[in-house]
């Protein structure tokens, strides 16, 4: 009678419920991915690339963001303070980066 008992409680979940609870992540990763998706399409260069690099470089510059991040995390790193130094950087012109 015991082990019936045991044998109840050690059910696992239902498998819709142990998805949901790991789906956090994925939903992460899919808002990433459309937000880098909307940032690279309202690019105006994005329309001046060949199709094919117009759809790759949507996924490109997604694997580049999510490889930079774990990077960052890795090193441990303020992701924030990254961006921000990476966003002053793009503000200033080519002459400066070259001669910096």
């Amino acid at each position: 009678m015991l082990n019936q008992s045991t044998k109840k409680s050690e059910t696992k979940a239902p498998v819709s419920e142990r998805v949901s609870e790991k789906m956090g992540m994925a939903k992460w990763i899919q808002e990433l991915y459309y937000q880098n998706a909307t940032m690279f399409i309202s690019d105006p260069r994005h329309k001046t690339l060949p199709p094919f690099l117009q759809t790759s470089g949507v996924s490109s510059t997604f694997i580049a963001l999510k490889a930079s991040l774990d990077k960052i995390r890795e090193d441990n790193r303020d992701a924030k303070k990254d961006a921000a130094k990476l966003e002053e950087i793009s503000k200033t012109s080519t002459a400066e980066r070259i001669s910096a």
